[in-house]
């Protein structure tokens, strides 16, 4: 069997992506997939990419890597000050081949008419997310592949569009003891949740598996020491204290 592990929203947390990286080495997989946002919000961004890039691991391009990559990008000024505070001093702590690397990042990827990667949506806009019921609807009806999966909302969930403009079945993604089988027919989507910052309230990091051959699907979540990564953040001085708390909760 073909099994594919997808991580996504490392958000510069070395310490969850070193726990998740050392749980494949012992599970084993054959692919790693990364969905987006190696940067953004946490303490070592330079690590996540270096790792990243060290193990050649496919990635597509996430909002906080275009926002940090894109040095005079206009949307920045619409978010909220302390994400446009991190973004500056995440700037600072990446070399211009780091920089360089993130900004040509392909927006998504295709796997041999298997699947689609991406890190947001198909719905209209440049960063939609697939978080509910509505969005989930929304991402459907741009989406042209019959199986898909994404990140960007931190939050693990699976979408069937079953028949299409009707609204899609959303559920959690089990664990390996209940694989999912994946459908043939009808619209899949998979949120493959976050490494670095979960919030759907389960602190660990999360990484999910599919299997080509068998189209099981599920989900496993690794601990790793949030306090060392929180006590980062509020070492640097610069990034929110909230960015560390957050990480305790998986919110």
């Amino acid at each position: 069997m073909t099994k594919l592990a997808f991580i996504s929203d490392l958000h510069s947390n070395f310490d969850a992506l070193t726990a998740v990286l050392k749980h494949l080495d012992e599970v084993g997989c054959d692919q790693i997939l990364c969905l987006g946002d190696v940067v953004g919000y946490g303490p070592e961004p330079a690590q996540c990419v270096r790792e990243i890039q060290k193990r050649e691991i496919p990635t597509v391009l996430g909002n906080h890597d275009e926002y940090v990559s894109a040095i005079m990008d206009p949307h920045v000024q619409e978010l909220r000050q302390e994400v446009q505070d991190a973004i500056s001093w995440t700037q600072a702590q990446l070399s211009w081949d780091e920089l360089t690397w993130l900004g040509k990042l392909p927006f998504s990827m295709e796997a041999d008419n298997e699947f689609t990667i991406l890190h947001s949506s198909f719905a209209p806009g440049r960063w939609a997310y697939c978080l509910d019921e509505r969005t989930f609807q929304n991402n459907f009806k741009g989406q042209q592949a019959q199986l898909a999966f994404c990140g960007h909302s931190h939050s693990p969930l699976y979408a069937w569009e079953e028949t299409p403009g009707e609204t899609p079945y959303v559920d959690f993604i089990p664990g390996a003891s209940r694989k999912r089988k994946v459908p043939t027919e009808g619209k899949v989507m998979v949120n493959v949740g976050s490494v670095g910052q979960p919030r759907d309230r389960d602190p660990r990091a999360c990484v999910v598996f599919y299997e080509l051959e068998s189209r099981e699907l599920w989900i496993d979540r690794v601990p790793y020491d949030m306090e060392a990564t929180r006590q980062k953040i509020l070492d640097t001085k610069k990034l929110p204290p909230r960015f560390g708390d957050r990480l305790l909760l998986g919110k």
